[in-house]
């Protein structure tokens, strides 16, 4: 397939010629079969893994990236972090190239592109379709090695089950004013049946609220571990919202829509409104931080923790 003249069919409402043009130019002029951008949030280069697993199951091979490494490097333990921890493991992933020493115009190039696509919908959809797929999932692709799912199956063996994972963070969590930022979480967590086992991720020396949990400092690919080694997840619209949706958890994500709105909104103007349709998921528990007057929200995740439970046989 010429990726450069896939389109996506007729009656879509994408446009008849991909803006990802200068990219495919990119890949092709270092022999790599698609160039993906670094620069971003991890969430926004989880966005590509499903086109990449697409694309190597319509070639029947593994790919050869041109991509930088990751950023920002304020993710996990920096001094042990992968330097691309979203591709390895990934079957579809054969060879990385990384043009930083010899061309770092290109990957800024690359990085420029992202989201200039349609924002019809969902990003995975918008991503694909640059490259003339449809996904068959409505997820990220994320892989771990047998020995990282031991080690964080390990690390939580000391901890009763069911174990639930949280995420009280993210770009676009509430800001401190807000009841979500910590009040609702201390109460959601003084509410939750006693045999219920609470883990917190957040990014080392950064994302700290004090609450009374389990809690481990991670590099990134060690809290993909604990993560898929959890039992369900809730947390507000973030990357591990997004890990917990490509491991198949059950997730329920919050989300603020003034902050989703004010953020988009400065960062490309028409974004915000449409900005639940393109990162949520619709297998996911959404739930929006607006008009709340009395707990319901953390009444809702109550009982959605106590549903979830017992739907994989824990006695709550």
């Amino acid at each position: 397939m010429e990726v450069a003249r896939a389109v996506e069919p007729a009656g879509t409402g994408y446009l008849p010629t991909s803006r990802f043009q200068v990219v495919h130019a990119i890949a092709r002029e270092f022999s790599c079969d698609i160039a993906i951008p670094n620069a971003t949030g991890i969430g926004d280069v989880l966005m590509y893994t499903r086109v990449v697993v697409e694309m190597g199951m319509r070639k029947g091979r593994a790919l050869k990236l041109l991509t930088g490494r990751m950023l920002p490097v304020g993710v996990g333990t920096v001094e042990r972090e992968e330097p691309y921890p979203i591709w390895k493991a990934n079957p579809y992933v054969g060879e990385i190239v990384d043009p930083i020493e010899v061309a770092p115009e290109a990957l800024q190039r690359i990085n420029e592109v992202h989201e200039i696509h349609c924002q019809f919908g969902h990003m995975i959809k918008n991503v694909c379709a640059e490259y003339g797929f449809r996904p068959r999932q409505l997820k990220p692709c994320l892989y771990l090695t047998e020995c990282e799912q031991a080690r964080a199956l390990a690390t939580l063996a000391h901890i009763p089950r069911p174990i639930l994972c949280i995420h009280p963070y993210g770009t676009s969590s509430p800001l401190p004013e807000h009841p979500w930022h910590r009040q609702e979480w201390e109460l959601l967590l003084e509410q939750l049946p006693p045999r219920i086992s609470v883990v917190e991720l957040g990014m080392a020396g950064r994302d700290h609220k004090g609450l009374d949990v389990h809690r481990f400092d991670t590099t990134l690919r060690e809290m993909m571990g604990i993560l898929w080694a959890c039992d369900m997840f809730i947390g507000f619209d973030s990357s591990p919202a997004h890990m917990a949706t490509a491991f198949e958890k059950p997730a329920t994500v919050l989300w603020d829509p003034l902050r989703k709105n004010e953020l988009d909104e400065r960062f490309r103007p028409g974004y915000g409104p449409a900005a639940m349709h393109r990162w949520g998921y619709p297998d996911n528990n959404n739930l929006v931080l607006l008009g709340e007057t009395n707990g319901e929200i953390r009444a809702e995740i109550l009982h959605w923790v106590v549903d979830t439970c017992r739907s994989i046989g824990a006695d709550v």
